[in-house]
């Protein structure tokens, strides 16, 4: 069965403690890959979610090891929401479908929407 773990700063940590998620909270990239590099050769994590902000100068080494991991799958959860133009935020979730799924999806034209007459 499959296990989420989400690693976020202090202050967002609670909001995904309370859900029932299992949640570490650091404060420094660093500290952060360090963890994430811990929790990649374990064999516990079949998802991470790791903070955006968090990923910033990642080591090349464990970037390289993240794009290539078909178990656990790590992806980054956007810092300050995803406030991304239409087609941005299209492509920004088709990349994390493609990573969680391994195929490339589409999206069709968004129709404009009438009300009823």
């Amino acid at each position: 069965m499959g296990h989420l773990v989400v690693i976020t700063t202090p202050d967002l940590a609670p909001g995904f403690q309370l859900a029932g998620v299992e949640t570490y909270a650091v404060a420094q990239p660093e500290k952060a890959q360090t963890l994430l590099h811990s929790l990649m050769q374990g064999e516990d994590a079949s998802l991470i979610a790791v903070r955006q902000d968090l990923l910033t100068g990642i080591d090349p080494r464990l970037q390289r090891q993240i794009d290539a991991s078909y178990r656990p799958i790590v992806i980054a959860i956007p810092s300050g929401g995803l406030a991304l133009p239409g087609e941005g935020r299209q492509r920004y979730i088709a990349e994390l479908i493609r990573r969680a799924i391994g195929f490339h999806i589409t999206f069709g034209a968004e129709r404009s929407r009438r009300p009823p007459a």
